[in-house]
């Protein structure tokens, strides 16, 4: 991480990528205002908006001065805000946040107590999946009874220690693949950037490159991040070609870990076989998406759906991939497998019947 920045030991540095998002800015900096820790600098990374963001982040900046605005003039995705964030970044912790998202009130001191531990170089807590009613009641200081039904008050969350080196089997494997919702010590992360060049996944390959250098990762059960069920997210749009690059991130891990054991590396066979897994799993997703398009636009994807197709038929060749798999996801891997273009056309009938 290059920067010319003097490094303040106490400072926490959290970086928010923006595009368009006029509707949530407000509420994702007003909840860092409302922080117990104060010793916190907001990077709010314009990347070339067109509706109302650019203003309010420097309405945002006038307002408070560890509040500072940047505004690229292209649009290059989160990665680019993320990595350019880190450039400017002061803080000796480095947090990264969604602008449709927010936090509670002690969602930084927590991480920041947890980092304190010995040999500790990242802390994650939960999340809780929120909507706009969650926001507002938050602001009334109801949360704890509403939100999620459950009560997670710093006496109830559990905290436990994962070497850096388990990390992959304990959390990435496991589905905690997120980037958001841990702070990270700086020198752990320097010199690691998110690759620009994919739009889904890029959080597990930064998670993965950053966590296995670690020596310790704390992980608590505190849901102190709220993560926004945004009906214009990535993760619920039609399909897109960008889709297919969480298939090529869980790709590029596999072939990694493969290839790192044939230069005499230890990843263990399980190890293997859950990503391997998740590769799959990663490609019935995109299949999925794929299959609600109407058929004459399904088409025009036909080559992603090779693609997709063939890393499926790869994968399968890992053994244990397979049977790594739950019964339902059995039976799509080899419907789709066996009769592609109908299982298109049965899981598009479904869904438009629901």
């Amino acid at each position: 991480m290059e920067t010319g920045n003097n490094i303040n030991s106490n400072l926490i540095s959290i970086i928010v990528p923006i595009y368009n998002g006029q509707d949530y800015i407000d509420r994702c900096v007003g909840s860092i205002l409302e922080q117990t820790y104060t010793e916190w600098e907001l990077l709010l990374m314009d990347g070339a908006s067109s509706d109302d963001s650019p203003r309010l982040c420097d309405e945002w900046q006038r307002k408070d001065d560890r509040i500072r605005a940047f505004h690229s003039t292209e649009y290059r995705g989160v990665s680019k805000g993320r990595n350019t964030g880190l450039r400017e970044a002061s803080g000796a912790y480095i947090m990264f946040v969604d602008v449709d998202d927010w936090l509670l009130p002690d969602c930084i001191q927590r991480l920041y107590d947890d980092i304190q531990k010995p040999s500790v170089q990242i802390a994650g807590c939960g999340f809780r999946i929120c909507n706009d009613e969650d926001w507002k009641e938050q602001l009334s200081g109801r949360e704890t009874e509403t939100m999620s039904g459950v009560d997670f008050s710093r006496n109830d969350s559990t905290v436990k220690l994962i070497a850096g080196k388990d990390f992959l089997r304990e959390g990435i494997l496991k589905r905690d693949t997120r980037c958001w919702s841990k702070l990270y010590r700086r020198e752990l992360i320097e010199g690691h950037f998110f690759n620009e060049a994919y739009t889904i996944g890029e959080d597990m390959l930064f998670v993965w490159e950053t966590a296995r250098e670690a020596e310790y990762i704390s992980s608590s059960d505190y849901a102190g991040y709220c993560y926004y069920r945004n009906p214009k997210g990535a993760m619920l749009k039609r399909f897109r070609e960008s889709d297919i690059d969480q298939i090529r991130c869980w790709q590029f891990l596999l072939q990694s870990l493969l290839a790192e054991n044939g230069k005499g590396g230890n990843y263990d066979t399980d190890v293997i076989i859950a990503a391997a897994t998740n590769l799959l799993i990663s490609c019935m997703l995109v299949a999925g998406k794929l299959a609600v398009l109407p058929g004459e636009e399904r088409k025009q994807y036909a080559d992603i759906n090779k693609q997709c197709r063939g890393v499926l038929k790869e994968t399968l060749r890992i053994k244990g991939a397979y049977a790594g798999l739950d019964k339902g996801y059995r039976i799509k891997v080899s419907l789709y497998k066996l009769f592609p273009d109908l299982y298109l056309n049965l899981y598009h009938i479904l869904k438009a019947g629901k």
